[in-house]
């Protein structure tokens, strides 16, 4: 359903803006509301835990969460326990949650060329950590970010399979 209709969905309704046929209210109003059913889902999955505890967010200055959210909720349903930072975390609390948590991954969304320097720094900080924690990232920004972070498939479904195998190897 996100792959397949609300993400695409997203896209156009957000080049309907670009293109000033959209005015910034209703793309705002049709963002959050998307933002609460999200919301509702992921505190629905609970947190079903096999044991991997992973955190998704994005870096410091990046405001675009939906993708992000819709990750996090994807991957809890797959039950894994899940700490959902949110939007615009520095690098010091991207540290400071994926050690409190004991995280075996942190995935990172990366949004747009302006998010690229702020994840990276929170990328290389992560990696750097003993022991480092399994680094991914997503978004239409997210290739070839840093060294050693895995880019992980753009269609939700998959990349959420792809994570349950990186934590979970058989």
């Amino acid at each position: 359903m996100v792959d397949s209709w609300l993400f695409p969905t997203l896209e156009a309704l957000g080049e309907g803006w670009m293109r000033g046929e959209i005015d910034v209210a209703g793309e705002h109003a049709a963002s959050y509301a998307v933002h609460r059913r999200l919301s509702a889902a992921f505190d629905a999955a609970g947190s079903r835990s096999r044991g991997a505890s992973v955190v998704v967010g994005l870096p410091s200055g990046s405001q675009h969460d939906l993708g992000a959210l819709a990750f996090a909720t994807a991957i809890r349903r797959r039950g894994m326990d899940v700490l959902y930072l949110g939007a615009n975390v520095p690098v010091s609390s991207w540290e400071a949650a994926v050690v409190s948590r004991g995280a075996k991954a942190a995935v990172l969304s990366v949004v747009t060329p302006e998010d690229r320097p702020s994840a990276v720094a929170v990328a290389e900080r992560l990696l750097s950590q003993t022991p480092a924690p399994t680094v991914c990232a997503g978004g239409a920004a997210a290739a070839e970010l840093a060294d050693g972070v895995r880019l992980l498939t753009p269609a939700i479904g998959a990349a959420a399979e792809e994570l349950d195998r990186l934590v979970h190897p058989a």
